[in-house]
This record gives C-alpha cells, sequence and structure tokens, in this order.
C-alpha cells in the first residue's frame, strides 16, 4: 500500500486550479490500482507506457494534470492481449477488467481495471483506497497498425467509426441499428448472430477491425477508434524503449520519445489548457448521483437504505 503524507490530501491550488480533498483521495486510489497494473506486468515482462493526460502529467506536472481525474496507459496490441489474458488470475479480489470480452453493456474498445463493482464505505475499503468510497480504475488503450496505403487507413477508419457509432446509439436506437445489420454484414464481411447481444457483436467486430494491418510492415501505429476522428499517427520505434518519469509518488515508464509522442498529441504541450478528458468533471460525481437515486427510490419504496 503506498504511503502519502496527510497533507497530500488537503484542497489544494495547482496552477491556478483548485483540487478539492476528494479528488485527491481519488488520486491516490488511482496510484493504487497503478501499482497493481506495475505488478502484473513487471511479473509478466509485459511493456506498458504512460499516455494521453498521464504521459502530458508525468512529463508537465511530475504528476496529475491539475483539472484530469483519471489515468491512462498504452500497449502495444500484442502486449495488450497478452495482459488481458494474464490479469483477470492476477487480480485482487474485486478487482476487474471491463472489455468487449468480459462485459455485454461495455462500449468501448479500450479496456479499463477497476477496483471494485460498486460505491463502498465499507472500514476496509476506505482504508486501502486512502478513504475514496468510488469505483475507480485505469484505462488501457491498444496500439495498432495502421496501413501504408492512406486510401485503406480512410476506410479502416470508416469501417470502425460507423461500428463504433452503431454501438453508441444502440440504447437510445437498437430498432434503427438492428435495420443496419444486413449493410453492416456486407460492409465487414461478417455474421451478426440475433440470439447473442448485438452491441457486444458489433463492438468486438470493431476491436478485429483495429487489428487487421498487425502483421504488416507498417510503422505507423494508433488507437485507431481516436484516429478515426483525429488522424494520430504515432510511429512504433518511438515505443521499442521507455524512460521512468515520477508521477505524484510512484515512477512510471514512458516512450523514450516522449516528446514527438505528445507532440503528435497536444501540439505546444508544455503550455497549460484547461479542459475535461472527455466527460464531466469530476467523474465521481455521477456514481454520487446514481447511489442517491437509488436509495431515494428505496426510501420511497419504503425500504429501509441502511441497516443499522
Amino acid at each position: 500500500m503506498l504511503s502519502f503524507n496527510d497533507s497530500y490530501f488537503l484542497g489544494e491550488t495547482r496552477d491556478n486550479f483548485y483540487i478539492e480533498p476528494m479528488m485527491k483521495c481519488v488520486w491516490a486510489a488511482q496510484l493504487e490500482v497503478m501499482c497493481v497494473i506495475q505488478q502484473i506486468c513487471e511479473k509478466h515482462n509485459i511493456p506498458y507506457f504512460a499516455d494521453w493526460g498521464t504521459l502530458l502529467g508525468a512529463v508537465r506536472h511530475k504528476g496529475f494534470i491539475p483539472w484530469d481525474d483519471d489515468m491512462d496507459i498504452c500497449m502495444l496490441r500484442k502486449d495488450y492481449n497478452r495482459f488481458l489474458k494474464v490479469a483477470p488470475k492476477e487480480l485482487p479480489e474485486e478487482y476487474h477488467i471491463n472489455s468487449p470480452y468480459t462485459k455485454e453493456e461495455y462500449s468501448y474498445v479500450l479496456s479499463r481495471v477497476l477496483n471494485a463493482h460498486s460505491i463502498s464505505y465499507d472500514s476496509s475499503r476506505l482504508y486501502r483506497f486512502h478513504h475514496c468510497p468510488y469505483i475507480v480504475g485505469i484505462d488501457i488503450f491498444p496500439l495498432d497498425t495502421l496501413p501504408a496505403d492512406s486510401n485503406e487507413e480512410a476506410l479502416l477508419n470508416q469501417l470502425v467509426a460507423i461500428l463504433i457509432s452503431a454501438v453508441g446509439h444502440y440504447d437510445d436506437s437498437p430498432e434503427t441499428i438492428i435495420k443496419m445489420i444486413p449493410e453492416l454484414e456486407t460492409l465487414c464481411g461478417i455474421k451478426i448472430k440475433p440470439q447473442q447481444s448485438i452491441k457486444n457483436q458489433l463492438l468486438r467486430i470493431a476491436d478485429a477491425l483495429c487489428q487487421s494491418y498487425n502483421d504488416s510492415d507498417s510503422n505507423i501505429i494508433t488507437y485507431v477508434p481516436e484516429n478515426t476522428q483525429k488522424h494520430i499517427h504515432l510511429q512504433k520505434d518511438w515505443y521499442q524503449t521507455c524512460e521512468y518519469l515520477p508521477f505524484e509518488n510512484i515512477i512510471l515508464p514512458v516512450p523514450k520519445n516522449y516528446d514527438a509522442v505528445l507532440t503528435t498529441l497536444y501540439g505546444d504541450y508544455m503550455t497549460p489548457v484547461k479542459s475535461s478528458a472527455g466527460h464531466d468533471y469530476p467523474f465521481y460525481k455521477k456514481q454520487t448521483t446514481a447511489m442517491t437515486d437509488a436509495l431515494t427510490q428505496k426510501i420511497m419504496n419504503g425500504e429501509t437504505p441502511f441497516h443499522l
């Protein structure tokens, strides 16, 4: 278990941004999850790298970007697949992985290692995760090879984007997506099984398409779902070796050529730009709202939400 000074959990202003005490607890809990991932990767010799805001935070802040609330790492696909194979046997109790292959209602190609299934104020949970009661985890992005031919890349991007869009809209408009299935089957050369989860099948097909060029000689890699929108071209060579940088009170591996990676991702990355990480900040307010709604419904149903 990581050790923190009591002062770490005080509210603090960094770069003119106020970080509330609970966010500090969430950061500490995420660092605990990161240490579990590190132990698994070291045991099985699986390379991994800080990615996205976590990479930027390591280089620019030596820790979390003040207005960031999560952690991201990436792995080359072959290492990512090995991690997904060995991790379930190595993760502590209550930890689990959300991916297209472990959770039917999941909606992303990336995977998440999570520390729990629900919010808990159990004393042992609060002790292990530095008074953080929330579900916290680490996002893991697979890096796949892109075709060298731009027309082939455009086609791959289009197919993956269509499938992921269909997954994203399925819950709200299942009938619309089901009507699209014959066309999707023709486009992707696959067959959807109506008796199984449509949403999950579409996501697995998207994930398989992302891996289509991993045996090619191309040196271009990316997280394909993001590339469909932003055309992010990274180089395999940048991920062949790493160096280690401090991140809060742990050490994280970063690509040896992290300057090229960050320039590709963010341009002038040393100039701070306050923004959310693609979701509402802080993420745990959604969990608090969901718990409050559930407890309110129990009370309205005449149930006792807490056992005294």
